[in-house]
């Protein structure tokens, strides 16, 4: 059942050209046993009482996401219990945005009823920290060419990388990481799921520079209270 409400998800998604869900297993167990739960409690709910918030939940598990939903719904078949979330807008627009690109779902019989979950993850890309930098280093050099501008020479100290890792937020500390402290330079910190969703800032200022060079260092943070992971990034540029 549960692979079938995939399939039928997925068919639903093709409809409005949104991309196919893949199976995550570690959504699926969550799926699983938060319906266990409100089988055993007989209470249809995101937090039956003694759980942690859902995204919680899937971290706990294991999942790796920057962004989740999550639907919960009880019927007699697979067949009523997809139709029931097609037909209420808030659990279709879970099921059809695009953004999510991972799902797992969880159903329990208890007696004749079927209590089941849907969870839906933005997956983070498992990248390591030198993965990510230089996937950000392509983005910067393809823009750039679509521009026409000459290539930024680029480096990756460990101590750029280092403080990334440290989680400290502000933008000045990355200029310890500068080979000449003098050098005129502009820095960014920031944290992103993607190497490819970059600050508006930094891309207009990396397309407004002739010429020069750049620092990059980037580390994986650990999860939020929410359960949502992302990078943290460092990048110094300097003429």
């Amino acid at each position: 059942m549960e692979q079938q409400i995939l399939e039928w998800t997925n068919q639903e998604r093709a409809k409005v050209n949104a991309l196919p869900l893949r199976w995550n297993n570690r959504l699926g167990l969550a799926a699983r046993l938060h319906s266990d739960e409100m089988a055993s409690h007989k209470e249809l709910s995101h937090q039956v009482k003694g759980e942690p918030p859902f995204t919680q939940r899937l971290s706990e598990r294991g999942a790796k996401f920057s962004g989740a939903a999550e639907n919960v719904g009880y019927g007699d078949s697979a067949e009523e219990l997809h139709s029931g979330w097609m037909h209420s807008p808030g659990h279709r627009a879970n099921l059809l945005n695009p953004v999510y690109t991972e799902m797992g779902v969880g159903i329990v019989r208890a007696a004749n009823r079927l209590w089941a979950t849907e969870d839906f993850a933005t997956s983070l890309q498992n990248l390591s920290s030198e993965d990510f930098e230089h996937t950000v280093e392509q983005q910067i050099s393809s823009r750039r060419r679509d521009h026409r501008l000459g290539a930024l020479k680029v480096t990756h100290p460990p101590e750029l990388r280092r403080i990334a890792c440290s989680g400290e937020s502000s933008a000045g500390v990355a200029f310890s990481a500068l080979p000449h402290h003098d050098t005129q330079a502009s820095a960014f910190n920031f944290t992103t799921p993607s190497p490819n969703d970059l600050p508006v800032n930094l891309m207009k200022k990396v397309l407004e520079l002739p010429s020069g060079s750049y620092s990059i260092g980037a580390c994986p943070t650990k999860a939020d209270n929410n359960g949502m992971s992302t990078f943290r990034v460092l990048v110094v540029l300097y003429r």
